[in-house]
């Protein structure tokens, strides 16, 4: 037997007679006979109950009251086509009593059946009577302030939210699954009111049964485990199936996580593997290829922010560092790092003259070794004009000759350096890669920078804004667009 709520109890044990109603019939008018035969004439004529029409109004009151004694509080209205409610909080020692029950919201039209026109109550029992043929999820019972049952508040509460909306009519026929806001009226059809209300019941029904197995397995944890775990083993939370699946497509947009739950989430996708490359493994592989296009698309960001910034050389180091793969859009063919400021040789006999470079690669396939140097991007690439041209700057000659005599001295003490490598390496051709500076915005001085580092033998000059573009390129490439429709071929295109 289903628990009594406290306000149903409550009722019971009233001993005043109340709450109570009173009804106005002030402005109701009753056919006269020859009316009430004209209309009877009309082939479409579905008799009025009790012959009457115009307003009629319900009032309450949770204590008792004269009929003309203030303090009567509007709840219903009935005219033939409609009826009007006005939920307010019906008990008495409520902080706001007879006020309406939410927030904006304050009357709730019911349009009339088709069958026939609401009749004008008389009494009590007819007030009860015409309220129980008023939708589901809506409370019949008029002790209780009408309005919706507690379960289907989050209903009208939505529809608060609306600014300006005070009215929400419900309506059947055409439009019954309306939703859709007109000046201060929020139109619901009666379709779509059953629609909620069956969405709303099933996830009040889950709760109700997770809850339960909750509590059990709190239970059976906390006593029979715990008083006897040989004979009964600790128990995992069952989740019902297909339980994220509804959580995320209860919204129409993706769900916000909280840092804890994004945890969660990445540890149940790692645990999950195996499953998923056996059953969808086009789903993993699309997850695997989403991950890393934004991942580039970050990666691209803090690079950007960084030149606008103008860090310093060792966050530059360190950032390409612990993303090596950006050193790698530098060569034509795949290469893999080696080390961090590698020592390239150099010292003398009182240990001395030693050279180190920024970054040590080598290609995949052959083992061949390259050197990378890496200066400030706002480093100049140009220094004074000289005549019709300009001259490199200091920074840029000194980095590829610095350059150049590091690569020397891996070619000479390659041996030596390459004792004790996990990874087997070669000096056929050394390459030589100078990172430095932004590319110059004035032709004249593009065209002296291009004759300059092509003019190099072995050595590339790339700019920091050449590496931001060419993984800019990879992001658009690896973005899925939307399929291109083919020109259609006309007749006269045809050869033959």
């Amino acid at each position: 037997m289903p628990s009594m709520r406290p306000s149903q109890y409550a009722m019971q044990q009233r001993t005043d007679g109340g709450p109570f109603l009173r009804i106005d019939l002030d402005d109701v008018v009753v056919l006269t006979e020859d009316e009430r035969k004209i209309i009877e004439s009309d082939d479409e004529y579905e008799a009025f109950s009790d012959e009457i029409y115009g307003t009629s109004r319900v009032y309450y009151s949770d204590v008792a009251l004269s009929d003309d004694a203030p303090g009567w509080h509007l709840i219903l209205e009935v005219a033939p086509e409609y009826l009007t409610l006005y939920p307010i909080n019906a008990r008495s020692e409520h902080p706001e009593y007879a006020q309406p029950r939410y927030d904006t919201v304050t009357s709730i039209i019911i349009t009339r059946p088709v069958y026939k026109p609401y009749a004008h109550p008389t009494d009590q029992f007819e007030v009860d009577e015409l309220l129980s043929g008023i939708p589901a999820g809506l409370s019949k019972d008029w002790r209780y302030g009408l309005g919706f049952h507690y379960e289907y508040r989050y209903l009208v509460n939505a529809v608060s939210n609306l600014e300006g909306v005070d009215t929400l009519i419900l309506h059947g026929g055409n439009g019954s699954k309306d939703a859709k806001v007109k000046a201060n009226e929020f139109y619901l059809g009666i379709d779509r009111l059953e629609q909620l209300k069956k969405s709303l019941d099933r996830l009040t029904q889950r709760h109700q049964r997770e809850t339960a197995a909750d509590k059990k397995l709190v239970c059976y944890t906390s006593l029979l485990h715990q008083a006897a775990p040989e004979l009964y083993p600790a128990q995992s939370r069952k989740l019902s199936p297909d339980l994220l699946a509804s959580l995320v497509s209860l919204g129409s947009v993706t769900p916000s996580l909280s840092p804890r739950d994004q945890q969660q989430a990445v540890k149940l996708a790692q645990q999950s593997v195996p499953t998923l490359a056996k059953s969808p493994p086009r789903t993993l592989y699309n997850l695997k290829a989403e991950i890393e296009l934004v991942t580039l698309g970050q990666l691209i960001g803090v690079y950007k922010k960084m030149m606008e910034s103008k860090v310093g050389e060792p966050k530059w180091q360190t950032f390409l560092s612990e993303n090596p793969f950006i050193l790698d859009m530098a060569f034509g063919y795949p290469v893999k790092k080696i080390a961090d400021q590698p020592y390239v040789g150099g010292k003398n006999l009182s240990g001395r003259g030693g050279q180190y470079s920024d970054f040590l690669m080598a290609a995949k396939a052959t083992g061949n070794l390259a050197l990378i140097e890496i200066k400030h991007p706002q480093q100049d690439l140009l220094g004074k004009q000289y005549r019709k041209t300009y001259v490199p700057s200091y920074e840029l000659s000194g980095s590829v000759g610095q350059i150049i005599s590091q690569r020397g001295n891996v070619q000479r003490e390659i041996f030596g350096l390459a004792h004790g490598l996990k990874e087997r390496v070669h000096a056929h051709a050394v390459a030589a890669i100078v990172i430095i500076g932004r590319n110059p915005e004035e032709e004249d001085k593009q065209e002296a920078f291009e004759q300059y580092r092509n003019g190099l033998k072995d050595v590339l000059v790339i700019t920091f804004d050449e590496l931001q573009v060419r993984l800019e390129s990879i992001y658009q490439a690896l973005t899925p667009h939307p399929p291109v429709e083919p020109v259609p071929i006309r007749d006269e295109d045809l050869p033959f």
